[in-house]
């Protein structure tokens, strides 16, 4: 663990990064929804270990995360309606260098102020537009249901 970085505090459950239950648990990555955001449908999948660039991944584990992303992908479809998805990789903001994938339901109605990678701002939006605790909480319980276990 790497104490100046938040997702190994959210691994060690010291500081979670989601009010709401961990989504999946595989053998080398964690599902969670992100928070505080602006909408739901917001999925990290983070890495177990603190890894910090692509390259130091087994193939066993790139295996397994492409099981997770397409699982991922089928709830939030479920869950959300969603008209695509969004999936990337960054891995550069402060306290978050441990190698996560972002994958985002990206709303019919989606402003293109927010499109791409713009998308980020509903990251940064002011507190009294972010999706309470509770809504989140629920949005992972309907996840979870959808969820498949990657094989």
């Amino acid at each position: 663990m790497n104490e100046d970085c938040l997702a190994c505090k959210s691994l060690s459950g010291e500081k979670r990064i989601s009010p709401g239950p961990t989504i999946f648990e595989g053998k080398y990555w964690v599902v969670e929804h992100a928070y505080p955001v602006k909408e739901t449908g917001w999925i990290v999948i983070v890495h177990k270990e603190h890894i910090e660039s692509l390259d130091k991944l087994k193939l066993v584990e790139w295996h397994e995360l492409i099981g997770i992303i397409n699982s991922t992908i089928a709830a939030l479809k479920s869950a959300t309606g969603c008209e695509k998805e969004y999936v990337l990789c960054l891995s550069e903001g402060k306290g978050f260098q441990h190698i996560h994938f972002h994958v985002i339901a990206r709303p019919k109605d989606l402003p293109i102020d927010f499109s791409g990678i713009e998308i980020f701002k509903w990251l940064k939006d002011p507190l009294q537009d972010l999706v309470p605790p509770q809504v989140i909480i629920d949005f992972c319980a309907e996840i979870i249901d959808k969820f498949k276990t990657p094989s």
